[in-house]
């Protein structure tokens, strides 16, 4: 069954949200709920439109040709078929705009995505930012975050902001959660290092990070995982290669991807 909040957020990803439908979404951003399934939303709205940006210009013609002969199997071609065949007449928005079949077709696709952007490690691109860009995943640190007490509307917000890339708006959310309360500070310290990151102010996102490594928060390892990944963005590949390798050593926070980073870098 289709809900308003399903309506609202297709309107939203298109762009197509009127005046009261936008100050309606505004207020609808205050409940967890609806932001979890923001932030699914948005994982998969990213999964096409910035998979597609990363690797567009760097797949191998035979890569393509192989995953096109994939899509037009035959099986494939009858799944489509029948799932076009599907009839949601009585419904306002058709089948497509389902946010259940979106979920399988989107996964399906993804799922095509990453091997494409595996299989591009195993050439040349193989750079400090290509990496980066691979591995920094703003959604896992998202579906991670454990919303507690009064600063949970803060934390939502400054998270839908965060979602949205509008760093610059999330910055003062964020900053003033950190100094008035004590609630969520693992998930500020982390939304304040990542917007930090991706604005290019290195500087003030490694002393971020380094409040959370020395803090005594069960989340404090993560920080040693977005502080590698800045170093990549940086461009300085000896300062991460030895951070992944601690997080290898020590079994920290996203261990098995450091791993990988560091066979990638090698």
């Amino acid at each position: 069954m289709i809900t308003p909040d399903d309506l609202l957020l297709e309107k939203y990803f298109k762009n197509s949200l009127t005046h009261e439908e936008h100050a309606q979404f505004e207020i609808r951003k205050k409940d967890s709920k609806f932001v979890e399934q923001l932030i699914i939303e948005q994982q998969l709205h990213d999964t096409f439109h910035k998979a597609g940006w990363s690797f567009a210009n760097n797949v191998d013609k035979a890569v393509i040709t192989e995953y096109q002969e994939l899509f037009n199997d035959e099986d494939i071609i009858n799944l489509k078929a029948t799932l076009k065949n599907i009839d949601h007449s009585s419904e306002p928005i058709k089948a497509r705009y389902d946010f259940r079949w979106k979920h399988l077709i989107y996964a399906a696709a993804a799922s095509v995505v990453i091997i494409i952007s595996v299989s591009q490690f195993n050439g040349t691109n193989s750079t400090p930012d290509h990496v980066y860009a691979t591995y920094l995943d703003k959604n896992q640190l998202t579906y991670s975050i454990v919303r507690d007490g009064d600063s949970q509307s803060a934390l939502d917000e400054a998270t839908a902001l965060f979602i949205d890339e509008k760093y610059n708006e999330a910055m003062p959310i964020i900053e003033n959660s950190i100094i008035t309360s004590q609630e969520n500070l693992p998930a500020f310290y982390l939304l304040k290092g990542i917007s930090l990151m991706e604005m290019g102010s290195y500087d003030d996102a490694i002393i971020a990070y380094d409040q959370l490594i020395s803090s005594d928060f069960l989340d404090a390892e993560k920080g040693y995982w977005y502080k590698g990944l800045l170093y990549l963005k940086k461009g300085d590949e000896k300062k991460a290669l030895m951070i992944f390798n601690k997080i290898r050593k020590e079994h920290l926070y996203n261990a098995g991807k450091a791993t990988e980073i560091i066979e990638l870098l090698n």
